[in-house]
Order: C-alpha cells, then sequence, then structure tokens
C-alpha cells in the first residue's frame, strides 16, 4: 500500500469517550452521591469494534476503495514515469548530437520538447492532485464512518442505562479510564451482541 494511504489508514476508528450514562427519569441527588450507591459497569471498546460487524465491514469496504484508488493512480504514475524517461532519453539523444542538426531543425526541436517538458510538468500537478484528492476523499469517509459507529454505540448505550438504571458506563481499552475492572461490570458481550442484532435487522 503506498506511503499516503498508509498514513490515513492508521487509527482506523480510534473511538470512543464514554461518558457518564446517567439513569432518565431518576430523582436529583440532594447531595453528592454515595460510591456504593452508584451502579456503573465497562466496556472493553477494543473488543466492541474488532467484533462490531458494522465496523468490519466498513473497515472492509474502506480498505478495499483505498486498494482501487491506489491501484488506479500506481499505473497512472507509472505511465507518467515511462513518458519521462522517453523524454530524457530523446532529450539526451538531441543534445549529443547537437552540432550534427541545422539551427533551423534544432530551434524546432528545442521548441517541441520545450512543449512535452511543460506538458509533463502539467500532468505530474495533476497526478498529485488526484493523490491529494483521494487522500482527502478517503478521510472524509472515515470521519463519517467513525461518527456512525459511535452514535449507533452512544444511542445504545444511553437505552440500555435508562433501562438498566447505570449511573455510568466507562471505557477500558485504547484511552480508556479503567485499567481494572470485575468482570462481572463488564457489559461488552451483551453490547456487541445487541449492536450486531441490531446492525443485521436494519440491512433487512
Amino acid at each position: 500500500m503506498s506511503q499516503f494511504f498508509k498514513n490515513v489508514l492508521p487509527g482506523f476508528f480510534l473511538l470512543v469517550a464514554f461518558t457518564a450514562c446517567k439513569q432518565a427519569g431518576a430523582p436529583a441527588n440532594t447531595g453528592a452521591a454515595s460510591s456504593s450507591s452508584l451502579k456503573v459497569v465497562y466496556i472493553d471498546i477494543d473488543t466492541l469494534i474488532s467484533k462490531y460487524d458494522l465496523y468490519k465491514e466498513r473497515k472492509a469496504e474502506l480498505e478495499g476503495q483505498s486498494k482501487t484508488a491506489e491501484q488506479a493512480l500506481a499505473g497512472k504514475i507509472e505511465a507518467f514515469q515511462r513518458r519521462v524517461g522517453k523524454f530524457q532519453q530523446d532529450l539526451a539523444q538531441i543534445q549529443q548530437n547537437a552540432d550534427k542538426i541545422a539551427p533551423v531543425e534544432l530551434r524546432k526541436m528545442e521548441e517541441k520538447y520545450g512543449q512535452q517538458q511543460q506538458n509533463l510538468a502539467r500532468e505530474e500537478e495533476s497526478l498529485m492532485k488526484q493523490r491529494d484528492n483521494a487522500a482527502m476523499d478517503l478521510d472524509k469517509k472515515l470521519q463519517e464512518t467513525q461518527k456512525d459507529i459511535q452514535k449507533k454505540i452512544d444511542e445504545y448505550l444511553a437505552k440500555i442505562a435508562k433501562e438498566k438504571q447505570y449511573d455510568m458506563v466507562l471505557m477500558k481499552g485504547a484511552g480508556g479510564s479503567v485499567m481494572y475492572g470485575n468482570s462481572a461490570l463488564d457489559i461488552t458481550v451483551e453490547t456487541i451482541q445487541t449492536l450486531n442484532e441490531e446492525y443485521a435487522a436494519g440491512k433487512k
């Protein structure tokens, strides 16, 4: 994979900063809540993302698009490099034989190859623009997909927090706030199962 695609894809969907999920409809506390009265659970975000079907499908889709764009651009660059090589060879040949070419013909050749040089410069600029546009397009799709995934996870957490009266849902994993958690408080498996069921139902 080309370097510019390598620079875009790593860190794919480094989600999600879960905030406290305050149970809906609960009476307001008149004082500081006791830690023993809080109902807290956590999710292992690395496991969740790696097993979330929506993430896996979107990731595969975007990687496929990245590979297709890379291959198309690589073919254009290869063809361009061949034209540059031919131009350089022709120019070197003319320079070697310049003393054997009539001045009028030499001027015509200079004009011809000068125009070719300008055309090659414009083509190079166009290829670089295509490369940059492809990178920006991929980055935009990554951001849109990340937002979509985070929205679905947030909506699920808000719903489950209300149903089961969780005060907080913490995150364990990359960038998470949980160093260790009792496995009895881990709701990762049920979250993955529900999210995948909802995703599958939405595709029907």
